[in-house]
């Protein structure tokens, strides 16, 4: 060692054996170990804090999963609730499709009970008995069709007949053609012949009612008209 340092440490052995100097270096370490301790105790308190943090943390990252469970069973229990909605909007939707024909025979079978007694017999002579049944069945006779057209056209054409009693018997016209043309093996179909509202009335294509004009336009189609192959059952129609 140098000559000075062996001077200091002579100098520094000298200091220590000083009373004043040792109660000062016995405080300076008290106070270190008192702020050592002071650290110790706040680095527990954060660690607690971090532990019950973590805690909670924890604790909310369960609660997240559980929430997103439970949000992922809502959208699946809508998904059925929806699917089953709709699947019953369908179900409903055939089932109304299905009475829809029911309802309109239903219908026209009221209104054709309130026709007047010579109609009623006339209908009942041509479908063979008074019910629904052959009324319907007699949509599967062509000839049948063709008779019940030319009534409703002589009655038309008498003007003596109520209008409504017309109309009923139009609509049941119009159901019998449709049963043809549903249960025609051959897949023979009526053709509907179209009628202008507001056009020139035309004696090839229409036939005209007793109160019409010589010449005019066609306000009203009482009676539609189709063809079948070469059978023509032409619309009767109002000119004005």
């Amino acid at each position: 060692m140098s000559e000075l340092h062996n001077s200091l440490k002579d100098i520094l052995n000298e200091l220590l054996k000083d009373t004043e100097i040792q109660e000062n270096i016995v405080k300076i370490v008290g106070k270190g170990r008192k702020q050592e301790d002071e650290f110790l105790k706040r680095i527990e308190v954060l660690e607690e804090e971090n532990r019950i943090l973590y805690q909670q943390l924890e604790e909310i990252r369960l609660e997240r999963e559980k929430l997103n469970e439970a949000s992922r069973r809502l959208e699946e229990e809508n998904r059925e609730i929806k699917s089953s909605r709709d699947e019953a909007y369908r179900m409903l939707r055939e089932q109304k499709k299905e009475f829809e024909p029911l309802e309109e025979i239903k219908g026209i079978w009221k209104g054709l009970c309130g026709v007047d007694k010579g109609q009623k017999a006339y209908m009942k002579k041509l479908c063979g008995s008074w019910d629904v049944k052959a009324f319907v069945a007699l949509g599967k006779d062509k000839n049948g069709i063709k008779q019940l057209w030319n009534f409703i056209r002589d009655e038309i054409m008498n003007s003596g007949k109520g209008m409504e009693n017309i109309r009923v018997l139009a609509e049941y016209f119009e159901l019998c053609i449709s049963v043809y043309n549903m249960t025609n093996i051959k897949k023979e179909c009526y053709v509907k012949i179209e009628v202008e509202i507001g056009g020139e009335f035309d004696s090839r294509q229409c036939i005209k009612t007793s109160e019409s004009v010589v010449n005019g336009v066609v306000t009203e189609v009482l009676l539609n008209g189709y063809c079948i192959q070469d059978d023509i059952l032409k619309p009767v129609v109002l000119v004005r």
